[in-house]
């Protein structure tokens, strides 16, 4: 049976929520919209200028672009519209602690979203009036992931793992595509026993995080993967969120490239039409393997849920 949080942290969470208030969330996330306008959502978002971090907090995952605006409320940036919306901060700020335990994710208990809800909150400017929710989000988050054992058997760096390890053919190398927390971590889980070359766009901030990471991860810029990479083949692994046109052009090239294996595509939406050794986040393959690994996580995911919802509902 789980035991309540203590009381004296419970203060301090109150103590901190009580300086800075939700208005609303609006949100698209894989619940409420289609995987092209998801996808679309996320397009509109790269390189927009328009999501003022001085009035609101812009969450953007896996599988959900979400805007939490600070009292009192100004519009939703329209990179996000449409959307759906939640009212209150109470309401908004259950579902973001919500997401940040990882009981809302494709994968239940998932590692990453509590990351990127970091990272969101570490965004913003001083003085903020929603950096002490934040505060008050990942703590609670944090609790509820330990006190209900909410972890993924299976995160996406083992999901990317697993499935490359079905191919009969194993190259030496895999080209990972992506610069963010995600790339990295495959990257690492894969350099134990391939040659990883990991693409980007900006390579020397990369280079700088993985200075002491392993020997057989090479990071170059995504126009760069030498010929003889191309030609000796390789896996890819598609893991990352910034897809503007050009970028896409370069993955299309990796993709026709002579003797490319497997492709597993861990961005929200798939990148590229069907086609034979491609393995997406929507793949039937992947999805009854997502499936699989989450039952052992349900039970932890709603009771966690729930006790995040006693806990504001519950609030004077």
């Amino acid at each position: 049976m789980a035991q309540s949080a203590d009381p004296r942290r419970e203060d301090g969470i109150r103590s901190a929520a009580a300086t800075g208030r939700i208005a609303w969330c609006a949100f698209n996330d894989a619940t409420t919209h289609s995987l092209e306008e998801l996808g679309a959502a996320f397009q509109r978002l790269d390189g927009v200028v328009g999501t003022d971090p001085t009035t609101g907090l812009l969450l953007r995952t896996c599988h959900r672009v979400e805007w939490y605006e600070a009292e009192p409320a100004a519009e939703a940036p329209l990179a996000i519209r449409p959307s759906r919306r939640i009212t209150g901060h109470e309401a908004a700020v259950s579902r973001l602690t919500r997401i940040a335990a990882g009981a809302m994710s494709l994968i239940l208990g998932e590692q990453f979203v509590f990351q990127q809800v970091h990272a969101a909150f570490d965004r913003l400017p001083t003085g903020h009036p929603l950096l002490p929710v934040g505060a008050e989000v990942l703590l609670l988050a944090r609790q509820a992931r330990r006190q209900f054992g909410l972890h993924a058997r299976l995160d996406y760096r083992d999901l990317a793992r697993t499935l490359l390890d079905t191919s009969f053919v194993r190259p030496r190398n895999v080209v990972v595509v992506g610069g963010g927390m995600l790339a990295r971590a495959v990257a690492q889980e894969l350099g134990h026993d391939r040659r990883v070359f990991l693409l980007t766009r900006s390579p020397k901030k990369l280079r700088r995080l993985l200075r002491a990471g392993s020997a057989r991860t090479s990071v170059l810029r995504i126009t760069d993967l030498p010929d003889t990479v191309r030609d000796g083949g390789f896996d890819l692994v598609l893991a990352t969120s910034g897809l503007t046109p050009q970028y896409r052009d370069h993955i299309a090239s990796l993709v026709d490239a002579t003797d490319r294996r497997l492709v597993v595509d861990l961005c929200a939406t798939p990148v590229l039409h069907e086609r034979p050794n491609y393995q997406h986040l929507h793949h039937p393959t992947v999805t009854d393997l997502i499936e699989d690994a989450n039952r052992p996580a349900v039970e932890a995911a709603r009771a966690a849920s729930a006790w995040i919802e006693n806990h504001y509902g519950g609030r004077s």
